[in-house]
């Protein structure tokens, strides 16, 4: 028998001694046991968390590292952790707060010998899923999924099956027992049942596929993020002394969006909970969106079944919005009844505002989208105007990512700062589109159309009517536009039908077959990376002049070149042979599979209207909001069924009653409204560039309880801003910069980067400059991370054979940066004798109290970070320690360097500032081919001050934005930035 539910409820704003409301402050200082919290939008959720965790940490229930909170986004995981550092003494709170995945990879490499898996597993992106795939397409057992005039059809509609199967908990023995009963099924059946024989033979075939695709998976050492799911699953089931270990490490669990997680998360959850069932979950049933993720919202409508003695809590007072938005939030949502919690758990969710009264939901109908665009464009310029909000309290939330751009084009039109936050679009951008056309002209000279984009770019300014001729003259002669240039630039006289072309049109594509030809010539030899970083920063040096300039648009392309930069990377560590013949087709299908990352972050929300999704505004709250294209069959959207879909005899998760798809399109809806703090505006048109009339969205009669009838009478533009439409926009700077008032969080590295040059500092961690590895720190980071898995699998009381410490060691290895192969070849058996002595003289100490033991403390109100390499106690002393792959030559040095160490002596500052404590001593251990040399020192009050000096002078200055060069031969002769920057040259002068 069920027993009722405990709930509490705050019907009043009355406010705890804590600041917090009544229901707010029960769930913070719930005791043991089962806990759902119920939290409508802007009813304190985050803080209720953080409250939570710093609750049992500074009430001695638990120690932070026996606490577990799980999220779903790591904006999210960072933000609560932000909030929890608030509130807990700062030190090392190793409290594990993260994404479900992010748990899952770092679970399933400490276990990863446990399952039989490598440790140094790769995980796949879904457009990575497909070339994978697509390389194996025919070592898969596929027949009737592999049509040979389209043998790519399927892959992708197999590999979606494949993660809806990994989020219901179905693995391949699951789904081929069932297809095994569907075949005993159809033979038992009539001869005529011709459809169930058909459904019996298709899902035997996937069940082969999806097993086979699985081992050869794990054949690679390759995950995807449904196996991080699956596969901890099967950790927890499998191996008793694996889930006894994490059971007892977290005591507490937490679980943020409840609601989103899916059937597999949820597994999780109970497995590490049964224990001692201290489990929280937080989350809204009507904030349910996430359902094409595999989110699974029967686990919060269904969690007393699991959890039959759990405590309810419902939080309903609003600190956000107004009372006429949250009865029109109320009034939509209450369609989706009855698969809702408030109408099965009995309890009232209706949100109350603790704020005053605000202006009516406003509503307008417009004849066409340009002129919905327009007036939105306008409404929000007089609220600037009026200063009714400020730009960046100002949201338009679209469906979907396209239907931004009209909203982007009228205010633009207006002058009006904007930011888009999409999923996608970084290879939409003009400088992405450059680069892209660099590198697939080098993998074929006569691509005519990247040649052609390239030559009237910015970077090379052929004039527009000299390329127009050639073009047009390479199509009349059939030949390539590659001839024609060339032709043209080695005997300019010869090609009469060209004498036209200016002079400064020839210069400027001789320059650019010069480059061509130049990087053709390299294109073979050397990696994609670093033929891109010339490209970009030493000849001709676009990106060069993009770090340079003054402008914050510039330094935002700075931004996206630095994450296509990454994707390059990305290839060259998994590229048998790294070359731009073979990044180019890589790149392709990646596209091809839907590969489209998002654009760098601007740093510039502040201050900027913000256009963006609704899935994307989760989360976020603005003064006002402008909910955009409210017509059905946009909103809601269509219904589009998956190609290949799950069967329902797999799916774990209790389906609702009513329309599943329409329900959670309301549910989205209903995140729109409740996004808004004081003005709501919805708005819709009746012609969005179709024949047909687009009809009002049923939603919105819901939310204002409209009649059925429609009686709203359009808005039209007036011909003059009809005709405006087609002028130029006006050019808007985005300012940058670091708010005055906001606290930094910074670690030695930017601290140091900082200090040794303001400029380098701006370089690395402001504009994100791409910049090639240097063999060095490829070396050193190879050494590291096998150091710190041996130091870890001591910690947990095994042991590492030197073989699988060498495995470690090259699995990171990347080859990148070397001078030659030679010199590659003789860094890796430099490592290799280096990691042989570490084993050696590693083997009898005792085993590390901590490894990469992560802190945190305030100087000024500013956060510093970092992790400590290795923790040791013994014989009553404190050790710090730190690796270093650099050589030394004697103990002497070792010591001076180790007493000169400013990095240790910020570490020792905060170990003193986390347990009042200083260490007793610290080391540097370099790891040499010849042994290991051990410098040690004591950091003393005057080191530890020093320390404290160097956080406050980086944090002022980098308040201040102040980054100028500071040049010195050193320096500059070991910087990445120097053939970029302005200084480096004068330095040389000065030094000559």
């Amino acid at each position: 028998m069920v027993e009722e539910p405990q709930v509490i409820s705050a019907q009043n704003p009355a406010m705890g001694v804590d600041g917090l409301n009544a229901a707010q402050q029960a769930a913070v200082v719930h005791g043991d046991g089962p806990l759902l919290v119920i939290a409508g939008a802007g009813t304190g959720k985050t803080t209720v968390i953080a409250r939570r965790i710093a609750h049992l940490i500074t009430g001695k229930q638990a120690r932070p590292d026996q606490i577990l909170a799980l999220t779903f986004t790591e904006k999210a995981a960072a933000e609560m952790e932000r909030r929890v550092d608030l509130l807990v003494p700062y030190g090392f709170t190793d409290t594990w707060i993260s994404t479900f995945h992010a748990f899952g990879d770092r679970v399933l490499r400490e276990h990863a010998l446990e399952i039989g898996l490598s440790p140094d597993f790769r995980l796949l992106t879904e457009p990575e899923q497909v070339i994978f795939f697509q390389e194996h397409l025919f070592e898969l057992p596929l027949d009737y999924f592999r049509p040979l005039g389209n043998p790519m059809k399927h892959v992708q509609a197999l590999l979606k099956l494949f993660s809806r199967a990994k989020d219901e908990d179905v693995g391949p023995d699951q789904y081929a027992a069932f297809a095994e009963e569907l075949v005993c099924r159809a033979a038992a059946a009539t001869p005529d049942d011709q459809a169930l024989a058909e459904r019996a033979q298709r899902e035997t075939e996937i069940a082969r596929i999806y097993r086979q695709y699985q081992e050869l998976m794990a054949r690679e050492g390759k995950l995807d993020f449904g196996d991080l799911m699956m596969r901890t699953l099967s950790l927890l089931r499998e191996h008793p002394l694996a889930l006894q270990q994490l059971q007892a490490r977290f005591r507490y669990i937490l679980v943020d969006e409840f609601q989103d997680t899916n059937y597999a998360q949820f597994q999780i959850v109970k497995l590490l909970a049964a224990a001692h069932r201290n489990v929280t979950v937080v989350g809204d049933d009507d904030q349910s969106i996430f359902k094409f993720r595999g989110a699974s919202i029967s686990n919060i409508l269904g969690f007393r079944r699991d959890f039959p003695e759990t405590k309810t809590v419902v939080l309903t007072e609003n600190y956000r919005s107004t009372p006429g938005i949250l009865d029109a939030a109320y009034r939509l949502i209450q369609h989706n009844n009855p698969d809702r919690l408030e109408y099965q758990e009995g309890v009232d969710k209706r949100l109350r505002s603790c704020n005053g009264d605000g202006p009516t939901v406003d509503s307008m109908v417009f004849q066409t989208y340009l002129e919905e665009a327009d007036w939105v464009a306008e409404r929000i310029e007089e609220m600037m105007e009026t200063k009714a909000c400020a730009p960046g309290d100002i949201a338009i939330l679209v469906r979907r990512n396209s239907d931004a751009d009209p909203f982007l084009r009228a205010l633009n039109m207006k002058g009006i700062r904007w930011s888009f936050s999409g999923a996608r679009g970084l290879y939409d951008r003009e400088e992405i589109r450059l680069t892209i056309s660099f590198l697939r002209l080098l993998a074929d000279p006569y691509d005519s159309l990247s040649l052609f984009h390239l030559a009237g770019s910015e970077i090379y300014g052929v004039p527009a009517t000299d390329l127009t001729l050639c073009n047009a003259h390479a199509r009349r002669k059939h030949r390539s536009l590659y001839e024609v240039l060339r032709d043209l630039t080695r005997q300019p006289g010869a090609l009469p039908e060209l004498s036209a072309v200016s002079p400064e049109g020839i210069a400027a594509a001789t320059a650019l077959l010069d480059d061509v030809h130049r990087y053709l010539n390299k294109a073979t030899r050397e990696a994609t990376g670093r033929i891109l970083y010339e490209f970009l920063m030493e000849q001709p040096g676009y990106g060069k002049r993009l770090v340079q300039s003054n402008s914050s648009r510039d330094h935002q392309r700075v931004g996206n070149l630095a994450a296509f930069f990454g994707l390059v990377q990305r290839f060259g560590e998994v590229a048998p042979q790294d070359r731009v013949a073979g990044f180019v087709p890589y790149l392709t299908t990646l596209i091809e599979a839907g590969e489209d990352p998002p654009v760098a972050n601007e740093e510039t929300t502040e201050g900027a209207v913000a256009v963006l999704t609704l899935h994307k505004a989760k989360g976020l709250e603005y003064e006002a909001v402008f909910l955009a294209g409210l017509v059905e069959k946009r909103f809601p959207s269509i219904d589009r069924k998956e190609a290949i879909p799950l069967p329902d005899e797999l799916i774990n998760e209790t389906l609702p009653t009513g329309d599943f798809h329409l329900q959670e399109e309301r549910r989205l809806f209903y995140v729109g409204i409740t996004r808004a703090k004081r003005y709501l505006f919805l708005t819709r048109a009746r012609d969005y560039g179709t024949k047909r009339e687009w009809k009002r969205s049923r939603f919105l009669a819901e939310t204002l309880a409209l009649p059925k009838e429609e009686e709203e009478r359009p808005w039209h533009t007036t011909p003059e801003a009809a005709i405006g439409r087609g002028a130029p926009p006006p050019q808007i700077e985005v300012g940058p910069g670091v708010r005055a008032d906001a606290p930094l969080t910074l670690s030695h590295y930017q601290i140091d980067d900082y200090l040794t040059c303001p400029l380098k500092y701006k370089y690395v961690h402001l504009l994100r400059v791409p910049v090639l590895r240097e063999h060095t720190i490829v070396y050193g980071a190879a050494l590291h991370r096998a150091v710190q898995a041996y130091n870890t699998r001591r910690i947990q009381g095994q042991t590492m054979p030197l073989e699988d410490l060498i495995h470690t060691f090259e699995a990171h290895w990347v080859n990148e940066g070397f001078i030659s192969r030679e010199h590659e070849e003789r860094r890796l058996q430099e490592g290799r004798e280096a990691l042989a002595r570490f084993h050696v003289y590693a083997g009898p100490r005792q085993p590390p109290a901590a490894v990469e033991k992560r802190f945190r403390f305030e100087v000024d109100g500013d956060l510093v970070t970092g992790f400590l390499d290795r923790v040791d106690e013994r014989e009553g002393e404190l050790i710090i320690t730190d690796y270093k792959s650099s050589s030394v030559r004697d103990q002497k040095a070792a010591d001076k360097d180790a007493r000169e160490s400013r990095q240790l002596a910020l570490y020792a500052l905060a170990y003193r500032e986390s347990v009042g404590r200083v260490p007793d001593r610290v080391e540097l251990h370099f790891l040499t081919p010849g042994g290991v040399v051990v410098g040690q020192a004591v950091k003393k009050d005057k080191d530890l001050q020093a320390a404290i000096d160097r956080v406050r002078e980086a944090a002022a200055g980098i308040r201040a934005g102040l980054f100028p060069a500071t040049p010195s031969q050193w320096d500059c002769g070991f910087c990445a930035f120097r053939a970029i920057c302005p200084a480096t040259v004068w330095v040389g002068e000065r030094q000559g």
